[in-house]
């Protein structure tokens, strides 16, 4: 059976509602939140207003009311919108209380947007002198990219730190962005993505990676589809994103799905909607399907199993949502989102088919495998995170920035010695965390123990290139010839790039501007190197994969190792690339689920291969279709 790969535990969904969006009514909580819970979810949590307090004995009747129906709950802002006069609406009294009370079932603070106040907004969102945190703008001296992160962790701590004061240790942030990992190691302990600003299949991968990366128990989604989902609220395809965003933190292995806003009251955009208008009923009936789904679908508690990660850099300030300077540097042009951030766009092919037409696209016993990685789902983890979790998956693919240190490049060295795949770029090789400073290679650009070579110098390049049919990679196929007589392909234009000195590695790709075979000596491109039971894989683009003339041939390989991945794998999956899937198990059993998402509001198609059965499913519109295989 497989190991486990992670410490998260799927079995566990608690679905809620959240109180206090629109409306809150201080002397009468109980019986809104009544109203609103029935039926349709088994959590909820209260947003403290800092003109509306609570009174503590609302708060124990919060608790008491709980705990009677064996709710989940936990309070929204308390400290980040504190009453007048006071630092919190929480102190030692308050949750000595709801902990005596409330035990397993009381959640704890949930702080809200750090990421997206301090490192994704533009200037014109912060106020001067303003007394409100979330309005205050952040630093705009940082000296560096190590600066800039430290900034945010440290304000990340000040707010757990006054938590643990008051004795409250359980502490989540709902986050926009891709930050979470940062927030983690401010003290955090349980990442919650904000689901819908954004693209939420990387924000949800971000987040799942960050609580595997620090060994966090849970994760989880606060959907924001009145406010994010689509500014038409009338829209039928932003009913339908709200739908799959439950089946997608479904599929995802969430174990927090959290409603906003829309179920009780519409008022954003220009609307004023209440609880009787046909909208607001459709939220509500979302969410009460949702839950009758999970009551009769519990999941396993492994998964969803992934074998590819993406890692995102030492020091990478990257959002997805908003963001247009990294760390909000607004000031300073080197500042604003470059090559390492659009790098991350790599993401977005992970799920996409290769045309008809992609040379790049090949079969694998007559299956298309080119829509997914192996088992449908990847994660994207911190670098900082231990060798023991790097070591659950096959490969590693760098993307964003990467400021390299000894201790990184040592880590990865080990993976791959230990049988891992890594590909990365020689711009995620430099120690300089400067935002526009000199590339300055790690160990003087002497890679030989990792990749089989040396870095000499940089020279700028405008020249197509051809890939070798060899890999030292099983299943991964390149796209080239054998005898190297074919059209120079994935020209963009002048970038820089690290001359490299073989000492080896083998070379995989090399450039060339002419039909015949390139002349030897090759001057390299890719470079793959063997090392122990692993390869390591080195493009040697000295500007991040995001430059118009260095991502076609990155993400080439990128994607070719993706591929391999799912061709490696014991489960084949083929069709549209708008279904998604994952596979969840249970180590103790051997019992599996596999899960499948049509994300389209077409009929879809889907084909499988897995315990010796082949199966055809065809997939209603938004249709989430669970599999179980029985225990062997």
């Amino acid at each position: 059976m497989r190991k486990r790969i992670n410490t998260l535990d799927a079995s566990l969904l608690l679905n809620g509602i959240s109180y206090g969006e629109h409306v809150m009514n201080a002397e009468r909580v109980v019986e809104d939140v009544d109203a609103q819970v029935k039926g349709c979810a088994n959590a909820f949590i209260v947003r403290c207003n800092p003109q509306k307090p609570m009174s503590d004995e609302m708060y124990e009747a919060l608790a008491r009311y709980a705990v009677a129906h064996n709710y989940h709950f936990g309070f929204l802002y308390a400290y980040q919108f504190p009453p007048a006069g006071k630092k919190s609406h929480l102190n030692a009294e308050l949750v000595k209380m709801l902990e005596s009370i409330g035990g397993d079932l009381f959640l704890g603070e949930y702080f809200g947007e750090a990421g997206s106040d301090k490192a994704a907004k533009d200037k014109g969102y912060y106020v001067e002198g303003s007394d409100v945190i979330a309005l205050q703008m952040p630093p705009q001296n940082f000296r560096d990219m190590r600066e800039a992160k430290q900034n945010f962790v440290d304000f990340i701590r000040k707010m757990t730190q006054y938590d643990a004061a008051i004795g409250l240790e359980k502490t989540s942030l709902v986050e926009a962005t891709a930050l979470s990992r940062y927030e983690l190691e401010g003290g955090i302990q349980t990442p919650v993505l904000e689901v819908l600003p954004g693209d939420p299949e990387k924000l949800l991968a971000f987040t799942r990676g960050a609580a595997i990366g620090y060994k966090r128990k849970n994760w989880g989604g606060f959907i924001a589809c009145e406010w994010y989902g689509g500014y038409r609220h009338e829209d039928m395809l932003k009913k339908a994103r709200l739908e799959l965003t439950y089946k997608y933190l479904y599929l995802s292995g969430a174990n927090i799905t959290l409603l906003e806003s829309g179920n009780n009251e519409i008022k954003s955009f220009g609307y004023d909607l209440g609880y009787d208008s046909a909208l607001c009923r459709g939220y509500r009936d979302a969410q009460k399907n949702f839950q009758n789904f999970i009551d009769k679908n519990p999941r396993l508690p492994c998964g969803p199993l992934a074998k590819v990660a993406f890692i995102a850099g030492n020091l990478d300030g990257y959002t997805d949502f908003m963001g247009g300077s990294s760390w909000c540097q607004f000031g300073k042009e080197e500042w604003g989102n470059g090559n390492a951030e659009k790098s991350w766009k790599l993401l977005s092919e992970v799920y996409r088919s290769r045309d008809w037409h992609d040379p790049a696209a090949f079969s694998w016993d007559g299956l298309d495998l080119n829509a997914s990685p192996a088992y449908g789902m990847y994660d994207v983890l911190p670098a900082e995170s231990p060798l023991e979790v790097l070591q659950a998956y096959d490969q590693l693919i760098f993307v964003g920035w990467n400021t390299m240190t000894d201790a990184l490049y040592d880590k990865l060295t080990e993976y791959v010695r230990g049988g891992g795949v890594l590909l990365m770029a020689a711009a995620h090789l430099s120690v300089n965390p400067a935002r526009g400073g000199k590339r300055e290679y790690v160990r003087g650009g002497d890679l030989s123990e990792l990749f089989g070579c040396k870095i000499t110098g940089e020279e700028r390049i405008n020249s197509g290139i051809k890939f070798t049919r060899e890999s030292s990679v099983p299943g991964l196929l390149y796209p080239g010839t054998s005898n190297l007589w074919c059209d120079c392909n994935y020209p963009g234009g002048f970038a820089d790039f690290a001359c490299l000195e073989m000492d080896g590695g083998e070379i995989r790709g090399m450039f060339c501007d002419r039909f015949q075979a390139p002349d030897r000596p090759y001057k390299p491109v890719f470079v793959e190197n063997k090392l122990g039971q692993g390869v390591a894989i080195l493009c040697a683009a000295a500007d991040y994969p995001g430059h118009p003339a260095v991502y076609p041939m990155y993400s080439v390989a990128a994607k070719a190792l993706l591929t391999a991945s799912h061709a490696n794998a014991d489960l084949k999956v083929e069709g549209s690339d708008r279904v998604r899937y994952s596979l969840f198990f249970d180590d103790r059993t051997g019992e599996e689920m596999l899960c499948f998402l049509n994300t389209s509001v077409y009929k879809n198609c889907v084909g499988y291969v897995y315990k010796g059965k082949k199966e055809e499913l065809l997939l209603a519109p938004l249709e989430l279709r669970v599999v179980r295989f029985p225990a062997q």
